[in-house]
């Protein structure tokens, strides 16, 4: 049980360092996408962080989009089914930066931990698998 809490952990800590580093660049541009777009993945994931809702998922498709963070991170799409605790499970895909470390573990078919947006369900992370 202490080997998923330590990829919790190590998730956790890319997520922040990532954050970290999209808060320092003065050119958000050489990230593939516009300040506001950035400014926007990295309030979602504070949100989620702190008030997201967590419900196992499954990963059905994973896609790289080519665009790379500064911290090595490569933005990922991954189709993923949600099934929330007394709820119905639905779909979503869910964009995150992920560091080829993380991506090694996680394939289609395998099972992940999400937290979701309360208010938009559609709004999603991956925080464990």
């Amino acid at each position: 049980m202490g080997e998923p809490m330590g990829l919790f952990d190590k998730m956790k800590d890319a997520q922040q360092q990532a954050q970290s580093a999209m808060a320092g660049m003065p050119d958000m541009s050489t990230m593939g996408g516009d300040m506001a777009a950035q400014a926007a993945y990295a309030q979602k994931a504070q949100k989620l962080h702190s008030q997201g809702v967590e419900a196992p998922g499954q990963v059905h498709a994973i896609r790289t989009t080519g665009v790379t963070d500064p911290g090595g991170g490569q933005e990922t799409d991954f189709d993923v089914t949600i099934t929330p605790a007394g709820g119905q499970p639905y779909q979503t895909t869910i964009r995150q930066f992920m560091l080829p470390a993380m991506l090694e573990g996680i394939s289609e078919g395998a099972a992940i931990t999400v937290k979701y947006d309360a208010d938009d369900p559609s709004q999603a992370l991956i925080y464990g698998w």
